[in-house]
């Protein structure tokens, strides 16, 4: 069963994070399992226990209405997690005033045990569409108070009740941040794999042609100059224009014509990494012959696999990236010489694929000087090629 909190209005649905999340909660639910076992081995023990058997009432009941939620069996609030943080602190409070006169006198305790079972209860909201920082903060806060706990019942450096207090700050604070790292890693990865889907498909769209912004712009273009024809012809604007409308027309001329000539040298390769999420705000594409154009397509998605995998893996990703194409005919042969020159990104990091990839584009050969590393790639045109 998927623990994951119930999409926000305004959210779009993530059924991948929400498989994700039967992994995580399953855990969290596990290390819950552990801690409510040693609470009730240890109840006679307790000086206070009605204050620990509220605090576990408390958080066996915020898991369950969340994972109830998750399954659509009730309607929970859109504040939940804020009423969860607000119980997630009444039980630690509960908990820690519940052992309070028995912690530090003794190796084997009794603990606070629900205390250290928040931790998991946060991490079933790292999968909830909640954001990052706010789980961060409440882990932070977790973390904080238990380890006040620990100082003020086990003052001493060498203390043997210190050590079953870090390994309990440990469980409580392993779920949750072990959760929020799983779902960032995972998050980063889709991305990065659906900014290279999408790139992928200008390998075999037209060799030269519009990306999607410049698209959408042309269209908008395209409106204003058939409305302005139109005001015109039906004589809702005379002749001659206004100086307003005059400079108005002349101004979308001239972007239409920015526009026609631009799709000449912004070629597939422009496109796709100038468009893309991931890498458009590093990339610099020196091509202004529009060369790229004449890459097969086998030769374009290796070369566009292979930038993606030299420049990033999801969770780390090149400073600069610079793809230079030219002319390196060798006698009647038409060839390219193309050149990738990566910023931060280190050769030992370079995932083997990457080189299978470029092979596919022609024979290559690299150099790592810190922090750049730059490949040079050699590739024969096929004159049958897509242009």
């Amino acid at each position: 069963m998927s623990h994951a909190m119930p999409q926000r209005r305004g959210e779009e649905s993530a059924p991948s994070t929400e498989r994700l999340a039967i992994g995580i909660n399953l855990a969290a639910d596990v290390i819950l399992a552990v801690c409510l076992l040693f609470f009730l081995f240890d109840a006679r023990r307790y000086p206070m226990l009605p204050l620990d058997i509220a605090a576990w009432a408390l958080l066996l009941a915020v898991v369950t209405l969340t994972q109830l939620g998750a399954a659509r069996r009730v309607r929970l609030p859109t504040s939940w997690w804020t009423i969860a943080r607000i119980v997630f602190g009444a039980v630690i409070v509960l908990d820690v005033f519940g052992v309070l006169d028995q912690v530090g006198n003794g190796v084997s305790g009794p603990y606070p045990t629900a205390a250290i079972g928040v931790g998991s209860g946060i991490a079933m909201f790292a999968t909830a569409h909640q954001r990052e920082r706010s789980i961060t903060l409440a882990i932070a806060a977790l973390g904080i108070l238990l380890a006040v706990d620990i100082v003020v019942t086990a003052p001493g450096a060498l203390d043997p009740d210190l050590a079953p207090g870090i390994v309990s700050l440990a469980l409580a604070l392993a779920p949750p941040i072990v959760g929020v790292a799983t779902v960032r890693a995972f998050r980063n990865m889709v991305e990065f794999q659906s900014d290279l889907s999408q790139a992928k498909g200008t390998t075999s769209a037209a060799a030269t042609s519009l990306g999607q912004t410049a698209s959408e712009q042309l269209v908008r273009l395209d409106m204003q100059a058939e409305q302005l024809l139109d005001d015109v012809a039906s004589g809702r604007t005379p002749l001659p224009l206004s100086e307003s409308l005059a400079d108005s027309a002349s101004t979308i001329a001239t972007q239409l014509r920015m526009n026609l000539v631009a799709r000449k040298s912004e070629t597939w390769l422009h496109h796709a990494l100038t468009e893309s999420t991931v890498f458009g705000a590093i990339s610099t594409i020196d091509d202004p012959d529009g060369l790229a154009a004449s890459l097969a397509p086998d030769q374009r998605d290796g070369l566009l696999t292979g930038i993606w995998m030299l420049a990033g893996d999801g969770e780390r990703v090149a400073q600069a990236l610079t793809v230079t194409v030219r002319r390196n005919n060798v006698g009647a042969q038409q060839r390219l010489a193309v050149t990738l020159e990566l910023i931060g990104v280190p050769k030992r990091r370079v995932d083997p694929a990457a080189w299978q990839a470029i092979s596919r584009v022609g024979r290559y050969t690299d150099v790592y000087s810190t922090p750049t590393l730059r490949v040079d790639v050699d590739c024969a045109l096929d004159l049958v090629a897509d242009r």
